[in-house]
Parts: structure tokens; C-alpha cells; sequence
């Protein structure tokens, strides 16, 4: 992302999030009323970062803060950024318990109730973070506690996520994998972050209607949402979106059949069995579709204005 000039209402602190202290000593610096918490180890090299330490980082850490907010202020609002990949990936995702298959097409894919399987270390460790937040809050040590869910994110500046099912390496090419009628759901980051607006104006005027005397809906305390674009993508559309916008090469597209990347996955499983599910993996990213249901982020009443095509297609986000 691009550097801005540091706001004057935005203060900086530097922290160990693994440190129970550190943490703390922030917490009670400034009494948080709404903690986003996105700090975390991500897009890793295989086997460059052990499990442990994922499990120090992304897990651990995500407690410790939990705690250090909550005991300067009972009632902060604690919104934590996981990830679909809990869910796992493959062709079976879909048939799953908490799938739905709206009337919609393209409307359809995994809730937020659904079996989390998940086949990478960043992934466990997520789940790990989610359940250990949803202790506390059953402990009554967290009263608001909401977990964003969210599907692979991408801006106009980086696309990693989407590049990968598209893109060849060093970007020499594009790669349509089968048919390319394969679909996924993604996150434009403006929606991402005009989410959270949303949340925290929520969280102020909850507080304005208690502060009033109006007594506040009761309920668990505790709100799983997957957040992700309104309509999930093929990669056909991703191809065209990149060949065409300028911000990305136009490169000839060269098709892979399917069978070809299953033997691949498989012949590496092979020679790396200690990485052969996240291997395996792999190619369900490529050859499944993996779309999640946002039915609940919208009832919340939240419209996601972005797309690829504003993102990619629009004036006001090229160079």
C-alpha cells in the first residue's frame, strides 16, 4: 500500500504482541473503545516459519491482547480479522454442514456455521485465535466480540490472492486452469475497511442508545460473519479484469488442463509428505469453486460498493 502523512488524531506505539506486558501497558495507555486486530504472520514461504511460532503470533498474541483490553474496559468492542481458509478448501466444501445454494447463481457457498477443516499451519492458527476469543467471551471476559471472516483481499496496488489462480510465475503468462468457470469469493480492501467503519459507528450508536437508558438487545455477545464481496468471480473474469485494466500485464492466456496440476500436487505430496495437504490444497483452490455465503454480513446492512470491475476498470483508482 501507498504511505500517507500520518493523520493527527493517529498515534503510533510499538509493541511485542507475544509479550503479556507490552500489550498491556499500550491497553492501558489509551483504554480502547473498539480493538481491530489484524496483526499476524501471512503469505509465508513453505516450511520458512515453523508451527510454533505461528501458534505464538497469530494465536497466543491474539488472546493476550484480548485480555489486556478487556480489563482496562469490560465493554470494548473486539473485532478480529481471521480468514475463510478455517473453512479448508475443496470440492466438498459446498456439501458440507452449513452450505446453503441460494436462487441466485452466483449467491451461494459455505456460512458462517459451516465444518472448518482447516489444511494450512495460518489457517489452524486462525481457528485456534477464533476459539480462544470465543472462550473469553463465553468466561464473560469479552462482551463484544466480532470475528470477520475473510475471503482472500486484493486492491488495485495487490492482488496476490488473486494472482495465484491466475498468473504463471514472474507473471509471464496467464494460466486459465480447466474451463476457468471455477469462482471465488474475494474482498476488495475499500469494502474491508468501509466494513469495520460501519462496525464501529454501530458500536457508537449502541453505546448512545444504553447512555440514554434505551436497554440494549440481549444476545451472546459474540458474532462470526464471513465478509467478502457481493458476488463471488470466475476466473475467466479475473483474466479479462487484469488483460484489460492496465495495471496489469497483458500476457497471452495458455490453458492447463486440470489433470495435469492434480499430478503435479500429487507427485510433490510425495516428495514432501510433511507438506502434502497443504499441497493437495492447492489444487483444490485451483480446480474447485470456493464461495462463501455473506448472507449475514448483509442483513447487517452494510452494501459492499466495490468490485473487481471498480477497482480495476475505475478512474478513481489508477495511477
Amino acid at each position: 500500500m501507498k504511505k500517507t502523512a500520518n493523520p493527527a488524531n493517529v498515534a503510533w506505539e510499538q509493541a511485542d504482541l507475544t509479550n503479556h506486558n507490552s500489550v498491556a501497558a499500550v491497553c492501558e495507555k489509551y483504554s480502547p473503545d473498539v480493538v481491530i486486530h489484524c496483526a499476524g504472520i501471512a503469505h509465508q514461504k513453505v516450511g520458512s516459519v515453523d508451527s510454533s511460532t505461528y501458534m505464538r503470533v497469530n494465536s497466543e498474541s491474539t488472546e493476550n491482547l484480548a485480555k489486556a483490553a478487556s480489563q482496562v474496559n469490560p465493554d470494548v468492542r473486539f473485532i478480529f480479522l481471521s480468514s475463510v481458509s478455517v473453512y479448508g478448501e475443496g470440492p466438498g466444501i459446498t456439501s458440507r454442514k452449513g452450505a446453503t445454494a441460494q436462487k441466485r447463481k452466483n449467491y451461494n457457498g459455505i456460512g458462517e456455521n459451516g465444518k472448518c477443516q482447516p489444511s494450512s499451519d495460518y489457517a489452524r492458527n486462525k481457528l485456534d485465535a477464533e476459539r480462544r476469543l470465543i472462550a473469553l467471551a463465553d468466561e464473560g471476559i469479552l462482551n463484544d466480540l466480532i470475528i470477520l471472516r475473510l475471503a482472500p483481499v486484493y486492491d488495485r496496488e495487490w492482488s496476490f490472492n488473486l494472482n495465484r489462480r491466475v498468473l504463471a510465475p514472474l507473471k509471464i503468462t496467464y494460466i486459465r486452469f480447466g474451463s476457468g468457470r471455477q469462482r471465488m469469493s474475494a474482498l476488495a480492501r475499500p469494502n474491508l475497511v468501509h466494513f469495520i467503519e460501519f462496525l464501529i459507528k454501530s458500536k457508537l450508536a449502541t453505546d448512545a442508545h444504553r447512555h440514554i437508558g434505551r436497554k440494549k438487545e440481549k444476545d451472546t455477545g459474540v458474532n462470526i460473519l464471513n465478509v467478502c464481496d457481493a458476488e463471488p468471480y470466475e476466473f475467466n473474469t479475473i483474466i479479462q479484469l487484469f488483460k484489460s485494466c492496465g495495471a496489469r500485464p497483458n500476457r497471452p492466456v495458455i490453458p492447463v488442463p486440470l489433470p495435469v496440476v492434480w499430478l503435479a500436487t500429487r507427485m510433490a505430496g510425495c516428495l514432501l509428505p510433511d507438506k502434502k495437504r497443504w499441497l493437495h490444497s492447492c489444487y483444490d483452490k485451483l480446480a474447485s469453486s470456493l464461495v462463501f455465503n455473506n448472507e449475514k454480513m448483509l442483513k447487517t446492512g452494510f452494501k459492499p460498493r466495490h468490485s473487481l470491475q471498480t477497482i480495476f476498470q475505475s478512474a478513481d483508482f489508477a495511477d
